[in-house]
Order: structure tokens, then C-alpha cells, then sequence
């Protein structure tokens, strides 16, 4: 058994539910079409263990998956998804750029820039409900 720490056990579950979803079976469904206990299948889609062997074999022919696909990462730009997998977002052209130049500064000048950009936010969220105000008391 993995660690539930670990990327492939959570890609594992994602799939494995996504296919739960796609067939509209239950975790017991499954379990019984793949001839395991609710349990294991309850581990499968929490991520705390994969199936190996006969097992993998069994999930891929019951769900007409194949066993690769329990392993593919999901091809979707989601950030809840790809934060709930651990995967890294791909960085744009301008945030590899601003990053490189951060990289650069000493130390004190990169926390002295974080409380700036934290304070310049701040402003904006307090700038976006004062102009909502207004527009809420201009429309009375």
C-alpha cells in the first residue's frame, strides 16, 4: 500500500472516481462488479491504496478503461483540481518573468516587495467595496 501523500495515489483517485461518475455506480457497485470489498473500493477513491494485479486488470475491464488511463494525469486547466492533486499550475510567460526578477533580490527586499503587493491589494479589495457602495446608494 502507497502513502495517500502521494501523487499517484491521488491521480489514481481522481480517476477512479471520475469512472464511478461517468458509469453512475456507488463504491459498492463497483466493488461487487470487481469483485472486491466495499471497503478496498472505499480506499481506492480516497487514495489511501491502489489496486495492483488482477485487481487493476479486473477495475479496467469492468469500467472499459484501460489500466494506463487510472495513472494518466486529468487534462484540465481546473486549479481546484490540479491544487486537489498536488500538481503544479504551469506558470505564463509574464509570472516566469516576474519570478525571475524576484529571484534576483536579497532576501529583505523580496519579504519588503511581498508587504507592498499585500498592501497594494488590500487598497484594491477596499477601493472595489467602496465603489460598490456607491453604486448600491446611487441606484436607491
Amino acid at each position: 500500500m502507497e502513502s495517500m501523500n502521494t501523487e499517484t495515489n491521488k491521480v489514481f483517485a481522481y480517476r477512479f472516481n471520475q469512472a464511478l461518475t461517468e458509469h453512475g455506480w456507488n463504491l459498492s457497485d463497483l466493488a461487487r462488479r470487481v469483485g472486491v470489498t466495499p471497503q478496498a473500493a472505499q480506499k481506492w477513491a480516497k487514495g489511501i491504496s491502489i489496486p495492483r494485479g488482477q485487481k487493476l486488470k479486473s477495475l479496467a475491464e469492468v469500467t472499459g478503461k484501460p489500466e494506463h488511463w487510472y495513472f494518466m494525469q486529468p487534462d484540465t486547466d481546473d486549479p481546484e483540481v490540479m491544487a486537489h492533486l498536488g500538481i503544479p499550475k504551469k506558470l505564463d510567460v509574464t509570472e516566469e518573468a516576474l519570478l525571475a526578477i524576484f529571484n534576483q533580490l536579497p532576501e529583505a527586499e523580496k519579504l519588503r516587495l511581498i508587504i507592498h503587493a499585500k498592501g497594494v491589494l488590500k487598497e484594491l479589495e477596499e477601493l472595489k467595496d467602496d465603489v460598490g457602495d456607491l453604486i448600491k446608494h446611487l441606484n436607491r
